[in-house]
């Protein structure tokens, strides 16, 4: 079962459960909000209102966070960008060809003594 499955499944259960308890909580109900005085309001408009709202509040955070998380991927593949145009340049300059091998002139970095491989020496 695939991901999208189980958010579509899980998504309808809990469809199905806000029906179930708004068909048994069908009475008016007053609400009083700050300055706002509202009577005779049915509780299934109440629950679905409240469920839209945290459903679109939800939404619009997750399309923030995807935003914000979309720009750092591209400040970072940017930076990137330019450190391998840098590698490239200190490369060239050091008469290395940018997929790695010595260019036709260079002779590649002299060698001061014997390398030592062995860390006993």
């Amino acid at each position: 079962m695939s991901k999208t499955q189980v958010y579509f499944i899980l998504a309808l259960a809990l469809a199905v459960l806000m029906a179930v308890f708004a068909l048994q909580n069908l009475e008016p109900v007053s609400i009083n909000f700050l300055f706002w005085h509202l009577d005779g309001i049915s509780k299934v408009l109440v629950i679905l209102f409240s469920t839209l709202a945290g459903a679109l509040a939800v939404l619009f955070l997750g399309v923030w966070w995807q935003f914000r998380r979309y720009l750092y991927i591209r400040r970072l593949e940017g930076e990137i960008q330019k450190l391998q145009s840098e590698l490239d340049d200190h490369k060239k300059s050091a008469g290395v060809s940018p997929a790695g091998q010595l260019s036709a002139g260079a002779t590649g970095p002299a060698k001061a003594g014997p390398e030592k491989n062995n860390v006993y020496h």
